[in-house]
């Protein structure tokens, strides 16, 4: 027994005997931890964003917000994208018809974007529809070289485009308004824009509103939800990024009358719809008093005193989110699936504008591969004799045959690539 316990108290039993004391414990340790709760993120401040609602035919501002702020346009760039294809257009560079070009450079762009290979061809009639309802990043690049011959061509295209139309707080580098710090517009500006796309390109005005598109097979629905769920929406286009959070440029027309709604920085899908829907209840409403001190477009003022755009990253994008964030995306936690269909003119039920419409591009076919039946091998060609440089049948006369080789030349070939003055008689061309 005293050597059994002068054994129990050496180091290594002690030892022995802290380890397995400590594996019985290490289960109520992880029992806790699995029970341990995350300290939860302190809610970010309730911040009011800019927006502005205005009457489409006079300009006349209804009510607005911090209206003149610059903030990140997202995808309600191709707004401007398409206005200056319409220009364009008007002064005959390009044709609806026209076939244009999706190459690598549009292939390289990220989502949201249909995917197309390089080599595909489209007319701009398509890519103008794949653009403005699948809010297609590559297929507004291809657009933008086709009608700009390069994408910095274009975005100069549109910061004269811009300037002409008196949108004083906007600055544009890319046709898709994926992140770049740069590029920079206000709600006032895509107002002033929204209200140009209409008056002055009447003709075009179904390309702001078609409900949906079908590709092979496939059926790709507008982001706008104001097309499917208020009455008289005549379109316009949504955008997001996680700095500018959720975007809408809408309109609606009722009763004779055109109202423009511009939300910025929602936090949420069902949020910018709601919103924007609650702008142009506002517009319709307001009726036309003369009395009223008349704002303008060209007169807004609100929010002019900041300098840069706020980013919205930690309000749309950041940890405290549990749904992940994207153009497509219509949940948002701040509104209840109900709450979207609080405005008087937003019908919960989709309202059938008619069916998809087709769109088509040309896809080249992979070239055939080895094993195919139409597979044919292309033998390399002999790069062409630079001037200066000797004759490479002249030199390989003059070179040592390989020993044994059924393809060495007879000594008379030898003569006639040496250069002899007449071709010779009796030499019968060796078969490869």
């Amino acid at each position: 027994m005293l050597k059994a316990a002068e054994r129990m108290t050496r180091p290594g039993a002690v030892l022995c005997a802290l380890l397995a004391l400590s594996l019985l414990a290490m289960p109520a340790v992880a029992a806790k931890k699995k029970k341990a709760k995350a300290v939860p993120l302190p809610p970010l401040p309730a911040i009011e964003t800019p927006y502005i609602v205005a009457e489409a035919e006079s300009g006349r501002v209804i009510e607005e917000f911090d209206a003149l702020r610059p903030w990140y346009p997202a995808s309600t760039t191709k707004l401007m994208t398409i206005y200056v294809v319409f220009r364009a257009i008007r002064a005959g560079e390009i044709a609806l018809e026209t076939r244009i070009n999706y190459g690598p450079n549009a292939a390289a762009q990220p989502a949201s974007k249909m995917g197309f290979k390089p080599g595909t061809t489209l007319t701009l009639d398509n890519a103008l529809k794949m653009m403005m309802v699948k809010s297609a990043n590559d297929i507004a690049v291809a657009v933008a070289e086709s009608v700009g011959g390069s994408v910095d061509g274009f975005a100069k295209r549109m910061n004269e485009a811009s300037a002409a139309l008196g949108m004083t707080r906007s600055h544009w580098v890319n046709p898709h308004g994926l992140p770049d710090d740069r590029q920079y517009t206000s709600a006032r500006d895509m107002a002033v824009l929204a209200r140009a796309l209409l008056e002055d390109f009447p003709e075009y005005r179904d390309f702001y509103k078609l409900p949906a598109i079908s590709l092979g097979g496939r059926v790709l629905r507008n982001f706008n939800s104001l097309i499917a769920h208020y009455h008289g929406a005549t379109g316009m286009k949504t955008g997001f990024i996680c700095a500018s959070g959720y975007n809408l440029v809408g309109s609606a027309k009722r009763g004779g009358r055109e109202i423009i709604a511009v939300v910025f920085g929602a936090s949420g899908g069902k949020a910018r719809t709601r919103r924007a829907a609650e702008l142009l209840d506002e517009g319709f409403a307001s009726g036309v008093m003369a009395t009223d001190p008349m704002v303008t477009l060209a007169s807004a003022a609100s929010g002019e005193r900041y300098d840069s755009p706020m980013d919205m990253r930690d309000y749309v994008c950041g940890p405290r989110r549990a749904t992940a964030a994207s153009e497509a995306n219509e949940d948002d936690e701040p509104v209840s699936g109900a709450d979207i269909f609080e405005p008087a003119h937003l019908s919960e039920l989709p309202i059938y504008t008619g069916p998809p419409v087709p769109v088509s591009a040309f896809v080249p076919p992979d070239p055939p591969e080895y094993g195919d039946a139409d597979f044919v091998a292309r033998l390399p060609r002999a790069r062409p004799r630079q001037e200066g440089e000797p004759d490479p049948a002249v030199m390989n006369a003059f070179a040592p045959a390989e020993e044994g080789s059924e393809s060495s030349p007879p000594a008379a070939a030898i003569g006639a690539a040496a250069g002899s003055p007449s071709p010779l008689d009796g030499i019968v061309p060796q078969q490869n």
